[in-house]
């Protein structure tokens, strides 16, 4: 799992989800940490929906979502 800190999940969002050569993230998930603690996840197009509650990930909800222009 990439989890970031808030800095880098809001570069991420300000660039439209591209961050130095990374491919591009579609989706940051804001989630609480089993260690209660606030995290970021990245979730790239091969892995939308890998932040889902869990005993890990718990309270998560979108962040930034990239739009894909659909």
């Amino acid at each position: 799992m990439a989890t970031v800190s808030k800095h880098i999940a809001d570069q991420i969002k300000d660039n439209d989800g591209y961050y130095s050569d990374d491919p591009r993230v579609m989706r940051i998930v804001e989630y609480t940490n089993a260690w209660g603690a606030q995290a970021f996840g990245l979730e790239y197009e091969r892995d939308l929906g890998k932040y889902a509650a869990s005993e890990y990930v718990q309270d998560p909800k979108v962040y930034w979502e990239a739009e894909t222009g659909n």
